[in-house]
């Protein structure tokens, strides 16, 4: 009698051990975006459960059909009846004009399902020609750093440089953003000694201005100047950049909200305009319209929303600035993608 007890004993579990599984469930399988313009980051969360009366396990993390999605997964178990929220982001720079499909793929040791499939669809509609997008201008981000001391960045400058004077540029590197760095001294001395010290610190991607100041004066005149030009003769260094490429990749963003918003955060080299400065900025910008459009700067006009960088940037494009642009989705698209990266407030 005891033996057929225990007889029953085993077959009870191991039957309750084949029944007993993991089972991943989902909220759905497609989500639909409707229409988005090009450059708005598309975020949908899908829930994952687990219906099983076993731990389910994500045997690795989750599949995208291209580097345009994202979809990691916060924990890798599920306990029966637990949940996790799947972030999936879309970016769709490049996506405009086209009805799109993203693919995530979710693989778990549910023994019925190990492989789910989860989608995201929708139009990606083009941008305007006078808008770009928060992705388009992190790619193209420069930042000039002007070393010389504040007296000399007082006397002249090239618009949009940031001054940090030579003494202090090792504590710069808390703020500075880890984007290309284009050194500028006086007249190409200082360059080599400050470009190394950052790439020391890890800003890999730092160039030296050849000949300073004085040599893009040589070059280019008072174009793109702010005040006296210097009056040293330029010194070419072998390793150095010429003007030429500088003034190719030369990048100026123009943020027009209030003092008050600038003040609490902007982005690293940002000309503070404000909703009606931008008309004293002009003489500056103007003689750009008379160059070929690959030595025109970059201009990026930002906000917290769309409407007055919009207007600028036709503004602009219509006086000739083939390269001025909104910011699709304004500040808040920068801030959903990169957090405070290359944001400074001021000091």
């Amino acid at each position: 009698m005891r033996r057929a007890w225990v007889l029953v004993g085993l077959l009870v579990g191991i039957s309750a051990s084949v029944w007993s599984a993991p089972r991943l469930a989902v909220s759905e399988l497609v989500y639909d975006f409707g229409e988005v313009k090009e450059g708005i980051l598309v975020i949908h969360r899908f829930i994952l459960r687990n219906e099983g009366d076993s731990v389910l396990n994500f045997t690795r993390q989750p599949g995208v059909s291209c580097g345009c999605t994202s979809a990691p997964l916060p924990k890798m178990a599920l306990e029966p009846g637990e949940s996790v929220e799947l972030e999936v982001r879309f970016e769709t720079t490049g996506y405009g004009g086209r009805r799109t499909i993203r693919y995530v793929y979710v693989y778990s040791d549910d023994p019925e399902r190990p492989q789910l499939t989860l989608s995201l669809q929708g139009y990606v509609a083009p941008p305007e020609p006078y808008e770009n997008t928060v992705y388009m201008l992190k790619a193209r981000y420069r930042v000039l750093v002007d070393v010389r001391t504040r007296e000399a960045f007082a006397r002249g400058h090239l618009l949009g440089a940031v001054n940090v004077p030579l003494a202090e540029l090792a504590q710069a590197t808390a703020w500075l953003p880890s984007t290309t760095l284009y050194v500028c001294d006086e007249a190409g001395e200082a360059g080599l000694a400050a470009a190394e010290m950052l790439r020391q610190r890890g800003f890999w991607a730092t160039r030296v201005l050849a000949g300073g100041l004085a040599g893009w004066v040589q070059n280019f005149g008072t174009y793109l100047m702010v005040g006296e030009p210097p009056q040293g003769e330029p010194v070419f260094a072998p390793a150095a950049v010429p003007p030429s490429q500088l003034a190719q990749e030369y990048v100026i963003i123009l943020d027009f909200r209030d003092s008050e918003a600038y003040a609490r955060e902007h982005l690293v080299g940002a000309l503070h305009v404000g909703p009606t400065g931008l008309d004293n900025l002009l003489e500056f910008l103007l003689p750009a319209a008379s160059r070929p459009v690959e030595q025109q700067p970059f201009i990026y006009c930002v906000d917290e929303g769309e409407g007055r960088a919009q207007e600028a940037a036709q503004f602009l494009q219509a006086l000739g600035l083939q390269r001025a642009y909104a910011l699709v989705g304004g500040l808040p698209q920068w801030r959903i993608r990169y957090g405070s990266a290359f944001m400074m407030g001021v000091p």
